[in-house]
């Protein structure tokens, strides 16, 4: 894994445009678990923090501009107003409502939060009557919100893992604070899904 890191590092150092490419689709393709590999590997030198977090917010934005779009159209309308779903949406759409204390900021904040974000936006945009300029505005504060959980959290990964692997010597001991992390990520998730799921 080391020598991949370092193959990695020079790479982006001999070809350093490219990490501006690589951080935009891999962040557009691979969400938060993207952001978190990619701020790890801040860490460790491969990328730099500054374009991390522009082109990071670009990444993260670009999926959901799409998301928005296909909640207004009216397949999408069809498919969730239809009996058997209906019944399901209105209740998603309920509960972030209720938690969010009808703010359409905190709603779009707590949808970053939840397992399959991207179908739960497409419902909530489309049971509501959000605009799409109020969307960029809110969807552009929630990612930044998340940008400012999900990066220090990777970064602080990776150095603690610089730290492991060159003071302890170990790979394994390294590779197990990744996953003890990983595991404490996904608690938290769990965790605030539970915390969600009591205002249905």
């Amino acid at each position: 894994m080391l020598d991949y890191i370092e193959w990695l590092r020079v790479f982006i150092l001999q070809y350093s445009s490219f990490q501006y490419l690589i951080i935009f689709l891999v962040t557009m393709l691979g969400g938060e678990l993207a952001l978190f590999t990619l701020a790890f590997l801040v860490a460790q030198g491969v990328f730099f923090l500054s374009p991390l977090i522009i082109f990071g917010f670009f990444g993260a934005f670009s999926p959901n501009i799409l998301w928005f779009l296909l909640g207004r159209t009216n397949t999408t309308e069809k498919i969730i107003s239809h009996r058997y779903a209906n019944k399901t949406t209105s209740i998603i759409v309920e509960a972030i409502t209720r938690t969010s204390h009808g703010s359409d900021l905190m709603a779009l904040i707590i949808t970053k939060f939840l397992i399959c974000t991207p179908f739960i936006l497409m419902i909530y945009v489309s049971k509501t009557a959000l605009s799409f300029k109020k969307f960029l505005f809110c969807e552009s504060i929630a990612i930044l919100f998340s940008l400012l959980i999900i990066i220090p959290i990777g970064f602080a990964s990776g150095l603690g893992f610089n730290y492991l692997a060159e003071n302890l010597q170990n790979l394994y001991a390294a590779l197990g604070f990744i996953l003890l992390v990983i595991i404490i990520i996904t608690m938290a998730q769990i965790w605030f899904k539970k915390r969600f799921t009591k205002a249905i």
